[in-house]
């Protein structure tokens, strides 16, 4: 019976059917996690997607909670670094920007960025565009200081504060749920 939910779940999310296909991976993921546990593989994986769904129909609230309870098990089970960890992480702080919650989305994007530094520079220079373009409502100077890359993350931000966000004033929104939309 799971086996079948899932497949139509899937097959929803794939013609596009996100509330209906939400539905099915809520119905999933509970099951799972009172047969499974909260910390199994298809648990999480259907609280991911979920999480997708929400973030396709724009349902920040939800992807917020979503995403508060799966960051927290991935960083425990995969690590911060990690592709699925990684992609939570942005779909959360999306969500937060959405929903105007500057500090927290920036705090989001500061630790992730932190947990790329060494492994994955590129993904991680992109993801200080939300705390340079929000860098007036919210100091990333403040959040840093725990963070093992700190003094890095603040000399990236000031050079993307003074360069790639100056070449994109014409555009409305510089920003992608990866980051900045042209941080190279």
């Amino acid at each position: 019976m799971l086996d079948e939910m899932q497949a139509e779940a899937v097959a929803l999310y794939a013609d596009g059917e996100y509330m209906r296909a939400l539905a099915e991976f809520s119905v999933l993921a509970e099951i799972r996690a009172r047969r499974e546990g909260p910390y199994s593989p298809l648990y999480l994986h259907n609280l991911h997607d979920c999480i997708r769904c929400a973030y396709e129909l724009n349902r920040w609230p939800d992807c917020v909670g979503l995403c508060t309870e799966l960051h927290g098990k991935y960083v425990r089970t995969h690590g911060r670094a990690e592709t699925d960890t990684v992609d939570v992480a942005k779909k959360w702080a999306w969500a937060l920007l959405n929903l105007r919650d500057y500090q927290r989305a920036v705090e989001v994007y500061l630790q992730t960025a932190d947990a790329l530094w060494d492994s994955d520079p590129v993904a991680a220079r992109r993801l200080l565009g939300a705390p340079a373009t929000y860098r007036t409502e919210v100091d990333p100077a403040t959040l840093v200081r725990p963070l093992r890359h700190g003094a890095d993350l603040l000399t990236t931000i000031a050079e993307l504060s003074n360069s790639a966000l100056q070449q994109n004033k014409a555009d409305a929104n510089p920003l992608t749920v990866d980051g900045l939309a042209s941080a190279s």
